[in-house]
């Protein structure tokens, strides 16, 4: 009962939606385009663009003659080793690096105003951390593991 009710259902609606079903060549034939009101569109067969455009031809002129140099520039000088263990250019990414660099840029800006018996002692700790920096290698790759206790500074 039930499925007679499908096909019954499924007969009407073909019946009165001719358009539901494609296999109707005589409702849209290929190549056919419609504009927003359903009107066919003619497709042009030649390719032509809306713009016509070409370059004016190039002029030589002697102003865009390149004069040589009197001197060549001079090449890149490669920083050793230990300068790249002592520059703060760098942080490497390592927790106490990056305190470091932080505590030694503190003490750098409280000695601006020179070294004299009241802050001699934050230039004592900012040469202690400077050579905790190099030793550390925080300028370049960061330290190993083992080099946490063989750097730390001991009082």
């Amino acid at each position: 009962m039930l499925l007679t009710f499908y096909r019954v259902t499924i007969i009407f609606l073909l019946l009165h939606c001719p358009y539901a079903i494609a296999s109707d060549p005589s409702t849209l034939p290929l190549g056919t385009v419609l504009d927003d009101k359903g009107q066919p569109l003619t497709i042009p067969t030649q390719n032509k663009t809306a713009l016509s455009y070409s370059t004016p031809p190039a002029v030589n002129s002697s102003h865009n003659i390149k004069t040589p140099l009197s001197k060549p520039k001079s090449k890149y000088k490669k920083t050793s080793r230990k300068q790249q263990l002592a520059s703060r250019k760098n942080v490497a990414n390592d927790a106490g690096c990056r305190w470091l660099n932080g505590r030694m840029k503190q003490l750098e800006k409280q000695l601006r105003l020179g070294v004299n018996h009241r802050n001699q002692h934050q230039q004592q700790e900012l040469n202690v951390r400077q050579d905790e920096w190099e030793c550390l290698k925080c300028g370049v790759e960061g330290p190993n593991p083992s080099d946490h206790h063989s750097c730390q500074y001991r009082r």
